[in-house]
C-alpha cells in the first residue's frame, strides 16, 4: 500500500527523510540539465522530521459529486495529470468492480486554508464516477456483469444507483497546515506508478485558482516566447516554472510579496518561496494582477527589444546554451525598469560585460537557489540600474 504509515488510524505521522530538494526540476530547457538548486550549508531549515497532519475521512460517491458540483469544493484539475485519461473501458470496469462490492484504493486530497480539496490521487476514479452518475457513458467491455452493457445510470435498477451513489470511499486529507515540501513528497509516493510529476505541475495542482490562470496566460503570451526564441518546451510546464520564478523574485524585490499577511523572506528554499508566491498571487485582486501581466510583458518585450532571442543564455563560444532559468528571472528583472530603454546600446553593453564577472557568473550556474546566489546577482543588477541613472543625468 503507498503510504503504508497512513494506513493506521492516527490523525497525525511523522515522515523521517533528508532534504526534500528539486535539483534539475527544469531539465535545463533544450535538453541541458539545470544547475543544482538549494544550498543545505545555509540558512534552509531542517524540514525532516516533523508532524504531518492528515486526516482519515469517508465520503459517498453522491457526496463527493455534490461537493464537486454545486459547492465547488472539490477540484479536479483538468492539466493534472493530464496523459493520464482513462477510456470507457477503464471506467466501466471501475463501475462494475463497485457494484461487484470490490474495494477501491484510497484516494487522496489536500486541503487549502479555505476548505477546498485539490484531488492529488484518485481523478480519473473520481472523474469516471461524476460522469456516469451524469449519464455521459454507457457501460462497455464488462467482463462479469455482462447483463449491464449498453446501460447508462439511468438505466440501472433503483438498487444498483444506490449502491452507486452510497459507496463509501476511503479519503485521506492532507491539512493546510503540511509544509509543501511534504506535500510534494506524498505527491511523489503516490503518483509512482503513473506519470511521475515535476514540482510545477505539484504546483498546479496545489494552488488552483488565479495564480495557475495567470501563468497560464503569461505562458502564451507573445512577448515571452519572442524573448526566449520559442525554444521552451511547456508540456511539463517548464515555462510556467520559469515565469513564477520571475514574478516571485520581482515581489520579492518590490516588497511585494506577502504571505499570511507577513513579508515574505528569502532563505535558500525555492519550493516555500514559490508556493508562498503562488497563494500570494491567489489573494490579489483583478487590478494587481493585471499590474503582474502588465509587468511582465514589458519585461519580456525590452529584453527582446535590446538582447533579442538569446538575450537569456549564457554566452558561449563553441555552442548555443539553453535559456539559464536565474539568468531568466535576473535580467527579467532589470528589464522591467523603463531606465533601460534610456540607451539600448549601453544597456546591452553593460549586461554583456556581466559575464566577464565571475562572482555573478557563478550565481548564476552555482548553487543558483541559495540566498548567497540569488542576493548576488539581484544586486548586481541594482548596480546597473544605479549605472543606468547616472547615464541619465550625464
Amino acid at each position: 500500500m503507498v503510504l503504508e504509515e497512513m494506513g493506521r488510524l492516527e490523525r497525525c505521522y511523522n515522515f523521517r527523510g533528508g532534504e526534500y530538494m528539486e535539483a534539475n526540476i527544469i531539465d535545463e530547457f533544450e535538453g541541458e540539465q539545470s544547475v543544482t538548486v538549494g544550498d543545505e550549508s545555509e540558512d534552509i531549515h531542517e524540514i525532516y522530521p516533523v508532524t504531518v497532519k492528515v486526516t482519515r475521512d469517508v465520503y459517498s460517491i453522491y457526496e463527493l459529486k455534490r461537493k464537486y458540483e454545486e459547492k465547488k469544493t472539490v477540484i479536479l484539475d483538468p492539466e493534472f495529470q493530464r496523459h493520464q485519461v482513462w477510456k470507457t473501458k477503464q471506467k466501466s470496469e471501475l463501475i462494475e468492480s463497485i457494484l461487484m462490492g470490490i474495494p477501491l484504493p484510497l484516494i487522496y486530497l489536500a486541503e487549502d486554508k479555505i476548505g477546498n480539496l485539490q484531488v492529488i490521487d484518485g481523478r480519473q476514479r473520481l472523474t469516471a464516477l461524476f460522469e456516469y452518475l451524469n449519464n455521459d457513458f454507457k457501460l462497455q467491455s464488462l467482463s462479469i456483469m455482462e447483463h449491464l452493457k449498453g446501460k447508462q445510470f439511468k438505466d440501472l435498477e433503483p438498487a444498483e444507483q444506490s449502491k452507486l451513489e452510497d459507496y463509501q470511499l476511503i479519503v485521506y486529507v492532507i491539512k493546510p497546515q503540511t509544509p509543501d515540501r511534504i506535500k510534494f513528497d506524498i505527491f511523489d509516493r503516490v503518483n509512482r506508478g503513473g506519470t511521475q510529476l515535476n514540482k510545477q505541475e505539484m504546483r498546479n495542482a496545489l494552488y488552483q485558482g488565479k495564480s495557475t490562470k495567470l501563468l497560464k496566460k503569461l505562458s502564451k503570451m507573445d512577448e515571452f516566447l519572442n524573448a526566449t526564441g520559442r525554444a521552451i518546451n511547456g508540456n511539463r510546464m517548464k515555462d510556467r516554472y520559469l515565469i513564477l520564478r520571475f514574478i516571485a523574485f520581482y515581489m520579492w524585490k518590490h516588497n511585494m510579496l506577502f504571505y499570511s499577511k507577513k513579508k515574505v523572506e528569502y532563505k535558500s528554499d525555492i519550493d516555500d518561496f514559490l508556493g508562498k508566491t503562488m497563494e500570494a498571487i491567489n489573494n490579489l485582486n483583478d487590478k494587481e494582477i493585471k499590474n503582474i501581466e502588465n509587468i511582465f510583458r514589458k519585461s519580456m518585450s525590452n529584453a527582446f527589444d535590446i538582447l533579442g532571442e538569446d538575450g537569456f543564455r549564457i554566452p558561449s563560444t563553441d555552442r548555443k546554451r539553453p535559456i539559464n532559468m536565474a539568468l531568466f528571472e535576473t535580467f527579467g528583472y532589470l528589464m522591467s525598469h523603463d531606465d533601460v530603454l534610456l540607451d539600448k546600446k549601453f544597456t546591452k553593453e553593460v549586461l554583456f560585460d556581466m559575464f566577464e564577472d565571475e562572482k555573478f557568473v557563478e550565481s548564476l550556474t552555482e548553487r543558483v537557489d541559495s540566498s548567497r546566489s540569488v542576493n548576488t546577482r539581484f544586486e548586481k543588477m541594482d548596480e546597473i540600474l544605479e549605472k543606468l541613472e547616472l547615464c541619465l543625468v550625464k
